[in-house]
């Protein structure tokens, strides 16, 4: 079910006007061996494209182009999720400086998907919620506050 998904995205990706950077589509198993595997695949295009502003989790990727870091700022923080991103430069105030701009659980710098002890791992708006990945955290999101208000008389 999840590869029609992720495979469902590629074609809505490209039929909503988005270029193909590398084509990807269902992986060929050698016989005997099974499998649901889905090559990866890298599109370009507008902002509005379903694969830049919907979560896929599969092996794909949106490619934007901007102008400059308040661009690529706004580009990102518009998005209706925000589980993860990685900022990637040999300049690294100016990577600090993005990655503290963008709306997200998780800012990597010139990484991705790491995941030290005790650090917390969520997301904000629509993604990701809940969670520390080997934290605290974890534990805190089976626990609800709640508040009674009551007369004393």
């Amino acid at each position: 079910m999840q590869r029609d998904r992720i495979l469902g995205y590629l074609e809505k990706g490209k039929a909503e006007g988005a270029s193909v950077v590398l084509d990807g589509g269902p992986a060929e198993i050698p016989e005997g061996r099974g499998g649901f595997f889905v090559k990866p695949w890298l599109l370009t295009g507008a902002p509005e494209n379903v694969c830049c502003r919907e979560e896929i989790f599969g092996p794909a990727a949106y490619l934007l182009k901007f102008r400059d870091e308040a661009g690529a700022v706004k580009l990102v923080n518009r998005l209706d999720y925000g589980l993860a991103n990685s900022v990637w430069s040999a300049d690294l105030a100016r990577a600090n400086r993005v990655a503290e701009q963008l709306v997200s659980g998780n800012n990597w710098i010139n990484a991705h998907n790491v995941f030290a002890y005790g650090l917390p791992y969520g997301g904000v708006n629509r993604s990701g919620l809940g969670g520390g990945v080997n934290s605290p955290a974890t534990f805190y999101d089976y626990l609800r506050d709640q508040t009674v208000a009551r007369p004393l008389a």
